[in-house]
């Protein structure tokens, strides 16, 4: 892989990088602990619930077209190539206008209908909040995918992580810390409202990035159908994966609201919830990798530097998340504490066991995108598809047997798992090793075009 080129280095995109990630965990830390303190152990896990699935929702809305988006936009010129990067055009259109919405009102109807015990105007409203979310969260994913594929890294990184990037979660903290202070009585659904809010200005900003890009593009003619069949037909392996990949974050999540009690699905919830922050570096860098993995993939030979980029990010990666499990593992009774605030000390073996999963998942590095972006998309896929069946088939009956610790050992076990065997079929298909290293060429950031 050729190394020089023009434009920010990917060490220059990864400083940019570290503050974003700083000011995506504060975002990320805000709205978890004003929710926890809000809403308290009897409603904080149906929050993360109600956020989980809105993202599912959001990823199946989507088609895999965020992604296929990302990895051909990253290949392409719009001004050498303008048919091509009008027929993707033409396939947001389609999926904005079809599927998406009608996965928020899917998600929408069932959270009217499934929701027990409430009044039916609140049980309404939490279906039009959820409907919302789910439009919002995809259209978050879609416009930040092609913001970074058309190589406005640097903005990217404020808009897309696991948190949602740190212009995204600081703006929900806020949302959600003015709802609680102004309108406390409208709990769940105020909340997941103030989240919804969160997205909108990111969301509105980095479309018009793109549809500055977009103007004056000739090609085909929008036409709806035929630009969804065409969308449907090559992205959805990407959608496959996406949505395993989701739900190997989420099944749990549901299992514990399904078959155990509220408060322990809160515990659950709120221990998963802390431990991912230590995926958030390798899930941040990915804004700066996955478009020059995406260029890397159009050259006919490669002389090792490849892999050597992908190990020494994840040995960023690795050594980002070790500084921050460190208060974790010193103290993680009062870090849940200050986070939570009373009543959730019960997390704490969900996140020191949860944990373990994550930091295993960074160390492997960036398996799973060096495998979409370089067009072994169907092989991440089957990986997770693997995970997400095995989370139901082992995690279902050690939540019944053993409760919330039988159910926090079983996301472990597979996660391990999951994360061992992307890594190896990266290894396997495309001949690439993406796990840390103790030697990382810190240098080769510097000569690599981001």
């Amino acid at each position: 892989m050729s190394t020089s080129g023009v434009g920010t280095s990917v060490r220059g995109a990864m400083i940019w990088f570290s503050a974003s990630y700083a000011g995506a965990i504060l975002g990320f830390l805000g709205v978890t602990a004003v929710a926890g303190r809000w809403l308290g152990p009897a409603d904080f896990g149906s929050f993360v619930a109600a956020l989980a699935a809105a993202g599912l929702l959001g990823q199946i809305g989507l088609m895999g077209s965020h992604r296929s988006g990302l990895r051909e936009v990253a290949r392409l010129r719009d001004k050498d190539e303008p048919e091509a990067m009008a027929v993707l055009r033409n396939g947001v259109r389609a999926v904005s206008l079809t599927t998406l919405p009608a996965a928020g009102l899917v998600g929408g109807v069932a959270a009217a209908v499934l929701v027990d015990g409430d009044e039916v105007w609140q049980r309404f409203a939490l279906g039009v909040v959820l409907a919302a979310l789910v439009v919002v969260t995809g259209q978050q994913q879609l416009w930040a995918n092609y913001v970074r594929g058309l190589g406005h890294v640097r903005f990217a990184s404020l808009l897309e992580g696991r948190s949602g990037g740190a212009f995204v979660a600081a703006l929900q903290a806020g949302s959600v810390l003015a709802v609680w202070l102004l309108a406390p009585a409208t709990g769940l659904v105020g909340a997941l409202a103030a989240v919804c809010a969160g997205y909108l200005v990111p969301l509105l900003i980095a479309r018009s990035v793109v549809r500055r890009r977009w103007r004056g593009l000739g090609g085909p003619r929008p036409r709806l159908w035929r630009d969804l069949r065409m969308t449907v037909r090559r992205d959805w392996r990407f959608l496959s994966g996406q949505v395993a990949t989701y739900l190997n974050v989420s099944i749990e999540i549901w299992i514990a609201s399904l078959l155990l009690s509220s408060v322990d699905t809160s515990m659950y919830t709120a221990g998963q919830r802390l431990a991912l922050l230590l995926v958030l570096p390798l899930t941040a860098l990915q804004v700066v990798f996955a478009p020059v993995i995406a260029r890397a993939g159009r050259q006919a030979h490669d002389d090792g530097s490849l892999e050597r980029l992908l190990r020494t990010g994840a040995t960023v990666a690795t050594g980002m998340t070790l500084l921050l499990a460190l208060p974790f593992v010193v103290a993680p009774g009062l870090v849940v504490d200050l986070v939570y605030g009373p009543g959730f000390r019960a997390a704490v073996p969900v996140l020191l066991l949860v944990s373990i999963g994550s930091f295993g998942n960074v160390a492997t590095g960036m398996a799973g995108t060096a495998l979409s972006m370089l067009g072994r998309e169907g092989v991440s896929a089957r990986v997770q598809w693997a995970g997400a069946v095995l989370r139901v088939a082992i995690g279902v009956p050690a939540a019944l047997a053993f409760g919330l610790m039988g159910l926090t050992v079983s996301a472990l076990t597979v996660s391990v798992f999951v994360f061992t065997l992307m890594w190896w079929r990266t290894r396997r298909n495309l001949g690439l090793s993406t796990h840390a290293t103790l030697r990382p060429e810190l240098s080769l950031l510097a000569r690599t075009s981001g």
